[in-house]
Formats: structure tokens, sequence, C-alpha cells
């Protein structure tokens, strides 16, 4: 071709174009599987938490239930100290 300019090697500017044009393309490929990888890593770790969050939740509820038994039986043996 008359208007192709040609680099030191050789090469037209359509042919370094097209090269380009691949990495690029073979980049964005890897993204896009990267990226659905990263996707599914968030919605497993999402699940694990949430259900950890309900589990803490229900240990609270049973902690908080057997110290309300501890006071009542400590507040059974300490006599109450009249007001001042």
């Amino acid at each position: 071709m008359p208007n192709e300019q040609h680099s030191g090697n050789g090469q037209g500017r359509l042919d370094r174009s097209e090269g380009l044009m691949g990495l690029l393309i073979e980049d964005h490929v890897k993204f896009q599987e990267e990226h659905k990888l990263l996707l599914t890593a968030q919605v497993v770790l999402t699940d694990r938490l949430t259900k950890t969050v309900k589990d803490l939740a229900e240990a609270q509820k049973s902690t908080d239930e057997r110290l309300n038994a501890l006071i009542n039986i400590v507040d059974d043996i300490v006599p109450k100290r009249p007001p001042q």
C-alpha cells in the first residue's frame, strides 16, 4: 500500500494497530474473567458474614439471659443498702 507508513521493523500502521487491538482484547478478556471471580468471592463472603452476624446475635441473646439470671441471684444474696 502506498499510503501505509512503515516503522523501522517493516510493520505498517495498520499491522501495528491490529497488534495493539489484539493485546487490548486479551487484557479485557482476562479482566472480565477476574471480575467474575471477584464477584463470586464477594457473594460468598457476604453470605458467610451474614450467617456469622446472625450466629453472634443469637449468642448475645443467650449471654444476656444468663447475665440477667446471675444479676437476679446476686441481688437476692447481697443485702441492699438503704438510700442515703
